[in-house]
This record gives C-alpha cells, structure tokens and sequence, in this order.
C-alpha cells in the first residue's frame, strides 16, 4: 500500500472515530440519557464538546479524502503515522472499544450494586469516604455509612460490621422537644456552632414552620443535612421523601433505606446518600423499587451511630423519575421560599 493510501487511511479512521465520539453524545442528549453521566451544570459544556469534535471530524475527512486523491495537505507540522500494526491497534482500540461499550448496553441510572461498593451515608451533614473493600478501613472519620465493608463510627478509622439484625439498629424513645413559639425560641433551637452551619441552620428554621416537610429533589442534601445536624429539633414532624430502596443483609425485617446518588460533575464522583426506613412490611419493597415514603422524623441509631430515621405511615410505589440524581443547590434558601 502506497503512503499516500496509508496516510488516508489513518485519516478515515480518525474522522469515523470523531464522529462517533459527537453521535454519541448528540444520541444520549436526544435520548435525555445524558443526565446519567453529567450533571446538569456540565451538560452544555460537553454538546459544545460534540459540536467542537464534529467539526474536527469533518476536517480530518477532508484531509482523508485530499489524501486518496493524491493530494496530501502538507503544512510539515504534524507528525508522521506510525507504521507499526501493534502501536496502531493500541492507540485506536482505546478509543473505539469505549464507543462499542457505551452504543452496546442500555443507558441505565446507578443502582443499589454501586451502593453495595461505596456505602450508603445515612448521615448527609457529614462529608465521607466509604470503607474499602480490600483493607476494611476509612480514610475519613466523621461519618456514618452502611456497605458491604462495614460501617464507620464517628470516631474511629476502623470499620466493624454488624451480625446481629436485632442490636444492628434500634430506635431510642425520644421526647418531642419544646415547641419554639417566637423567633428567639426559634434561633436557639437552630443556632449554628460553626459558621459553614449557618445556611443549614436557616433551612432548618425555615422547615421548621412547615406542617409537613418535602424533601425536595432539587434541595435533596441541604434539607436532609439541616434535618441531621439538627435532628432533635424535628423528632415527630412529618416528612415526604422518595427515592429507591436499598437493603442490607444485617438490617431487620422492618428496615430499608431510601437514597439517591449526588452528583457533582459526573456519575464519577456520585455518592449515594440516605435515610433509614421503619415501616412494619418492609420486607416487601424490593432493591431499586423508587418510593415514596410518608411517615415521621425519629432518632435512631445503626450499627452503634445515632442517625435520624423515618417511622414510615405509608410508603407507595412511583415510576423511577426522569433525572434520578440529585444535585448541589448553591442557592437552597431561594427554593424553600
């Protein structure tokens, strides 16, 4: 094969390659499947993306084609195609065998097997790293998070699992504490110790008020971190949340927990996040069926770490929601108001 076949090969190769990479960003956007792999903030950056390497395509077929007619565009800046089969196939094969995977399966939401991997943090106002699965340890400590490894204490780099479904989690008699009927009241009952609980502290007062709480997608992590972090304060106020149910081996018959995956940027850096459910026929609802779980803000405690849970009323089954993720709200203040 003569070098100028050659050349236009490699540029063949590289435009079907480029075009790919674009149709498959243009089929998920379509498809609204893109919400699997980005969060909405990135999304406009990776279509420009798609636009930008479109129009690369078109100029690597230019040259292609320039290339098989004889015509080569020579401008002795680039650097000339490796001749070698091995080298060739490698560097190509990275790039069109994570085409083949991603045209291939069906675009689906994370689950609870990538739950059972990195934990479930069933306390959102502490930021965590979930135990690995080869060491069994933390590398971060406050936290409380179920998983397959274990569950780490909030003092503690050393993860322990419980055997016992029965001592695995219990749910302490808690007062309701006194009602806050001015602003005064109310302010101590939400006063912030450190200044990064402030906002935290305003939700709270503000959900406070309300007869019913609605943990709302949009501010999924700021209402459920304001609840923890001043969870005695809610103990029997109503509370509306969804999500999909997650179970563990160790949890009893009346238990499962409904959470969602937060997403910063990518499905990358998703970690899922949760409450822990008290409902009499638990048991029936099965991994990855999304609820809707109506009931009462409880103290409770699993694996030895006090968490707020829910004593569910009622818990319906809903179709699974177009965008399953949830999302930092910069601005929650504005979407409780």
């Amino acid at each position: 094969m003569s070098q100028a076949r050659i050349i236009s090969f490699h540029y063949f190769l590289r435009t079907a390659i480029l075009l790919g990479i674009s149709s498959y960003i243009v089929v998920l956007s379509r498809s609204d499947a893109l919400t699997y792999y980005i969060a909405p903030r990135m999304m406009i950056y990776v279509k420009m993306a798609s636009v930008v390497l479109y129009i690369i395509a078109c100029f690597q077929g230019y040259m292609a084609l320039r290339a098989y007619w004889g015509k080569p565009v020579t401008c002795e800046c680039e650097q000339p195609v490796s001749r070698s089969v091995l080298r060739n196939t490698l560097a190509y094969g990275l790039l069109i065998i994570p085409l083949f995977i991603g045209f291939g399966p069906p675009d689906t939401a994370l689950s609870s097997t990538m739950v059972a991997t990195k934990g479930m943090n069933l306390s959102a106002s502490k930021s965590s790293l979930t135990a690995t699965a080869t060491t069994g340890t933390t590398t971060e400590v406050p936290t409380t998070t179920t998983g397959t490894t274990g569950t780490s204490t909030s003092k503690a780099t050393t993860a322990t699992t419980a055997t016992d479904p029965a001592s695995a989690a219990s749910i302490p008699s808690t007062k309701m504490p006194a009602p806050a009927n001015t602003d005064a009241d109310l302010q101590k009952l939400f006063q912030a110790d450190k200044e990064w609980d402030e906002d935290f502290s305003k939700i709270g007062m503000i959900l406070y008020k309300k007869d019913t709480i609605v943990v709302k997608p949009e501010i999924y992590m700021e209402i459920l971190s304001s609840i923890d972090l001043f969870k005695n304060n809610f103990i029997g106020k109503k509370i509306e949340l969804t999500g999909f149910v997650y179970r563990e081996d160790n949890m009893a018959s009346n238990q499962f927990v409904v959470g969602r995956f937060a997403v910063s940027c990518c499905s990358a850096d998703a970690t899922p996040y949760g409450v822990m459910i008290d409902f009499p026929t638990a048991a029936t609802y099965p991994k990855d069926m999304w609820v809707k779980v109506t009931g009462t803000v409880q103290n409770g405690s699993y694996n030895g770490n006090d968490i707020f849970i829910i004593k569910a009323m009622q818990v319906d089954k809903i179709a699974a929601p177009s965008s399953p993720y949830v999302y930092p709200n910069f601005e929650p203040l504005k979407e409780l108001q």
